[in-house]
């Protein structure tokens, strides 16, 4: 007499759990940064997509103001607001600040000159401003430069990899190695 076992069934509530947990690792993973619409994640904080588009608006503007107004990458966009704060910090440890009130002023002035009226300025163009303004101080200093580069190169940054990867202090297009370069 041939006995037979039997192993148990699982309830069709564990198969499902068996196919969508894996699911949602994979999505979780694909989409970046853990959270829907979260473009990056420096240092623990969030950049949203949200963000990186208002900043490409903004910029998008502004280069309608010139005779070239070509669109904005919008990971040129992320790597702006990933790098800013650092820069920004640096610079202003080494004695050079500019205010919100005078990246504001500096946005009119363009924005004057290319024949366009004010806006409410995002606070991502502001910073982009900023940078600006704080540009020619970096410049002027070698160990600030360097300092700079330091510690961009240490940032924990982790990207929603439809932006690219963080490699070497900026973003680097991603390579899927499914997709082959055309011969051109």
């Amino acid at each position: 007499m041939r006995m037979r076992t039997t192993r148990p069934r699982r309830s069709s509530r564990a198969r499902h759990a068996v196919v969508i947990v894996p699911a949602l690792a994979a999505a979780l993973v694909l989409t970046g940064c853990g959270r829907p619409g979260t473009a990056a994640t420096v240092d623990g904080e969030r950049i949203t997509e949200g963000q990186v588009g208002a900043l490409v608006a903004d910029l998008e503007r502004l280069a309608s103001t010139a005779q070239a107004g070509a669109p904005v990458d919008p990971a040129q966009a992320l790597s702006t607001l990933v790098q800013a704060p650092t820069i920004l910090d640096v610079v202003a440890e080494f004695g050079a600040t500019a205010s919100d009130q005078e990246a504001v002023a500096l946005l009119d002035s363009v924005v004057s000159q290319g024949g366009l009226e004010p806006w409410d300025y995002s606070a991502e163009i502001r910073q982009v401003a900023q940078l600006q303004l704080a540009s020619p101080a970096l410049q002027a200093d070698e160990a600030a430069s360097l300092e700079v580069g330091r510690r961009l190169a240490a940032l924990d940054v982790d990207l929603n990899p439809r932006f690219g990867t963080w490699q070497d202090g900026q973003i680097a297009p991603t390579q899927w190695p499914w997709l082959v370069p055309s011969a051109s």
